[in-house]
């Protein structure tokens, strides 16, 4: 068992970290830009992002010169083929970006949305999405990052290092921490995490999903966006032991995860797949485990996990 040591220390949050506003402008608006489909002018930009007409129009002049932004005969601006260099670097050093099939067949075949989290050291980015008409809508999408929490990547975390492991462990309560750490271990076993619904009642990931969507666009308001999308990742339950799994009883069931597997065999990627159900029997469970493990292993690379 690890020894985690009772100390409130955490990691240091990525956005605790002290940056560079003018930088800080520059990402606001690139990420704006590209989560949208539409065009849109430099006023529109100003209003959303709170800058001066000023400050948006020599930012956007810098971009467009780098050829990261493209600007239309309306004046108007989408982003600019500068970047397909940029594009092809990430996907180069994500390969399983570049299979979004994976994602969207598994999202058929399981009758439910899908998710792929990049798992760093203190957060989790969401580099994949598969939703169906019926899903609940959210406010993760593609490049939302949440806070690497337990139990949040424990399929993952269950082939990192112990130092990383202990890292983990020490975000979540003391009380938890044995239990997690069978988790850890279960995981290594089974290759695959299911976990209780918990709190995740699917009103309420659909009320926080549009509050976060009404702050995201806004900086100043940008730390109550955050708290909300934190609280999107603390609203699951904990992960279920293999006995209760073996049994024939229905299961209520937020999402299921399993590892991917980079070239070097280490565990980089979360996949997850969420029914967001309060009843699984036991022979949709087994379905719904073969099948993320099934795309997992599509995704990643041989000798991984079982």
């Amino acid at each position: 068992m690890l020894e985690v040591s009772m100390a409130e220390d955490k990691p240091p949050h990525d956005s605790d970290r002290a940056g560079s506003p003018p930088t800080d402008r520059v990402i606001a608006i690139v990420e704006l830009m590209a989560g949208r489909s539409d065009p849109i002018s430099i006023k529109e930009i100003a209003a959303i992002l709170e800058l001066s007409r000023s400050t948006t129009t020599l930012i956007m002049t810098s971009l467009e010169r780098a050829g990261w932004v493209a600007r239309r005969a309306d004046r108007r601006y989408v982003l600019g083929s500068g970047l397909i260099g940029v594009t092809d670097a990430i996907r180069h050093a994500f390969p399983a970006l570049a299979d979004e099939r994976v994602l969207d067949e598994l999202a058929e075949r399981a009758g439910c949305g899908v998710a792929l989290a990049l798992i760093g050291a203190t957060e989790a980015t969401f580099v994949g999405i598969a939703r169906l008409a019926s899903d609940v809508p959210t406010a993760v999408r593609v490049g939302t990052r949440l806070p690497l929490r337990a139990p949040m990547g424990t399929a993952v975390l269950a082939h990192r290092s112990t130092a990383q492991q202990r890292a983990w462990l020490a975000t979540a309560p003391a009380e938890t921490r044995a239990s997690l750490e069978a988790a850890l271990a279960q995981a290594r076993e089974t290759g695959v995490v299911v976990y209780e619904l918990g709190h995740t009642d699917p009103l309420v990931l659909s009320l926080i999903g549009e509050v976060v969507g009404l702050l995201s666009e806004r900086p100043r308001r940008d730390a109550l966006g955050t708290r909300a999308l934190e609280l999107l990742g603390e609203l699951g339950g904990p992960p279920y032991e293999s006995s209760a799994l073996d049994s024939d009883e229905p299961l209520s069931v937020s999402y299921l995860s399993a590892p991917v597997f980079d070239r070097g065999n280490r565990a980089v990627y979360d996949l997850q797949l969420g029914p967001l159900q309060p009843r699984v029997g036991k022979a949709e469970r087994d379905r719904l485990i073969a099948e993320v493990k099934q795309a997992a292993a599509e995704l990643g690379y041989a000798g991984g996990a079982p």
